[in-house]
C-alpha cells in the first residue's frame, strides 16, 4: 500500500519530466554523418581557446560517443536531472507529513492512523522516488545507444547504462538535501529556491571541457573520470552515497521527534 501511495503522489510530475527528456534527448540525437562532421568542425574551432588539458580531449569529444557525453550526460541532463531531483525531494515530505499545505493533511493523517512507523512511510517513499529517479536518468539516454546503432555510430548501451548510473546514485544527494531542507524549514518553497539555487550555483562556471573539480559531486555524476580513463570513481560514488544517507537519516529522526 505505502509503495502505491507514493506511485499516485509522484506520478504526474514522473511522467511529465520524463516526457520533456525524451523530446529533449531526440532533439539532441546527431542523426548521420552531416552533423557530426558539423560538430567535430565546432569542436576545432573552440579548441585554441581551451586549456592544454582540455585539448587533450579533442579526440576523444571527435566522435558521436564523446557528443552524447558531453552534450547529454555532463550538461543537458546532469543540469535537469538534478533540478528534477530537488523537486521530487520535497515530496518526500509533502507527500508522508500532514501537516504540510495543499491538500496532502488528510492522506497524511490516514497513513499515520495505520499500523506502520513513521520511519517505515518515509523510507519508503525514499526508496520508491530514489528508484524513480534512476528510471529518469535511464530512459531517455538509452535513446542514444539506439540510433547510435541505426546510423552506424559506437555509443553502447553498457556505457550508457553506466553513465546513467554514475548520474542517478551520484546524485541521490539532490533529494536528501531537499529532504533535509525541508524537515528544517517546513517550507516547500524556501527549499525548492534553496535547492535550485545549489544545482546551479554547484554548476557554474560553465565547464564545456574542463573537468568539474574533485570536490563538487558533479564530477562523479557527469562520469568524466570513465569517460576519460575508462575507470568508475568508486570513492566519490561511496562518498556521495554515504552523505545521502546520513542526510535521510537526520531528516527522518527529526520527523520522528516532531508532534502532529
Amino acid at each position: 500500500m505505502l509503495w502505491r501511495k507514493s506511485w499516485w503522489e509522484t506520478r504526474l510530475g514522473l511522467l511529465a519530466f520524463m516526457g520533456v527528456l525524451l523530446l529533449f534527448a531526440a532533439w539532441r540525437q546527431p542523426w548521420g554523418d552531416a552533423a557530426l562532421t558539423q560538430w567535430i568542425s565546432s569542436l576545432q574551432e573552440r579548441a585554441p581557446n581551451w586549456g592544454e588539458d582540455s585539448r587533450r580531449l579533442l579526440p576523444l569529444l571527435s566522435s558521436y560517443q564523446g557528443y552524447v557525453w558531453l552534450f547529454w550526460f555532463k550538461l543537458m541532463l546532469l543540469l535537469m536531472w538534478s533540478s528534477f531531483a530537488i523537486a521530487m525531494g520535497v515530496t518526500l515530505v509533502a507527500a508522508s507529513c500532514p501537516w504540510m499545505a495543499g491538500g496532502y493533511g488528510a492522506a497524511g493523517l490516514f497513513t499515520y492512523s495505520l499500523p506502520v512507523s513513521r520511519r517505515r512511510v518515509l523510507l519508503t517513499h525514499v526508496a520508491f522516488v530514489a528508484v524513480e529517479l534512476v528510471v529518469v536518468a535511464l530512459v531517455p539516454s538509452l535513446m542514444f545507444p539506439i540510433v547510435s546503432r541505426l546510423i552506424g555510430g559506437e555509443v553502447t548501451f553498457g556505457s550508457t547504462v553506466v553513465y546513467a548510473l554514475l548520474l542517478s546514485l551520484g546524485g541521490m544527494v539532490f533529494p536528501a538535501f531537499s529532504f533535509l531542507l525541508t524537515a528544517v524549514f517546513n517550507n516547500q518553497w524556501i527549499v525548492l529556491t534553496i535547492g535550485i539555487a545549489v544545482v546551479f550555483a554547484m554548476f557554474f562556471p560553465l565547464r564545456i571541457a574542463g573537468e568539474f573539480p574533485w570536490w563538487n559531486v558533479y564530477h562523479v555524476m557527469s562520469g568524466e573520470t570513465y569517460f576519460r580513463y575508462g575507470k568508475i570513481p568508486w570513492l566519490g560514488l561511496l562518498a556521495s552515497l554515504a552523505v545521502s544517507a546520513s542526510m535521510i537519516i537526520a531528516a527522518v529522526r527529526i520527523y520522528e521527534r516532531r508532534d502532529f
